[in-house]
């Protein structure tokens, strides 16, 4: 049975993934374990261990609390709702915006755009 904090975490797997512009391949090569056993993580269906969890941030240049962070919300969900598809909830256009943010080098003009993107998102 798929357990919902596991199907989040793996969802913010995927998400993470993607933007960094990695495939499941080539994640999976890096953790020494297959692409399969990556799609087993990002569906939910296996829970992914702290140790390999720590691994992935490192090589995805994320804080572990990434994962973690918001899963009250994720915890209190009714099992009833619809599942959304990750790739009904990563728009292609979404993915491009962090990929180009993702690209920008750290500092002022970076935090400038990430600033802008948040007053449209709280405004709209």
């Amino acid at each position: 049975m798929r357990d919902e904090l596991d199907a989040e975490i793996g969802r913010r797997l995927r998400e993470a993934r993607i933007v960094r512009g990695m495939s499941q391949t080539e994640l999976g090569d890096a953790l020494g374990i297959t692409f399969q056993q990556i799609q087993k993580y990002e569906k939910g269906l296996n829970r992914i261990g702290s140790g390999r969890l720590f691994k992935i941030s490192r090589i995805l240049h994320l804080p572990v609390t990434y994962f973690y962070d918001g899963l009250e919300e994720a915890a209190s969900r009714s099992p009833k709702q619809p599942e959304i598809e990750p790739e009904e909830a990563l728009a292609t256009k979404t993915i491009r915006v962090a990929r180009l943010l993702n690209e920008l080098p750290e500092g002022e003009i970076k935090d400038s755009v990430f600033k802008l993107i948040r007053s449209f998102a709280r405004a709209g």
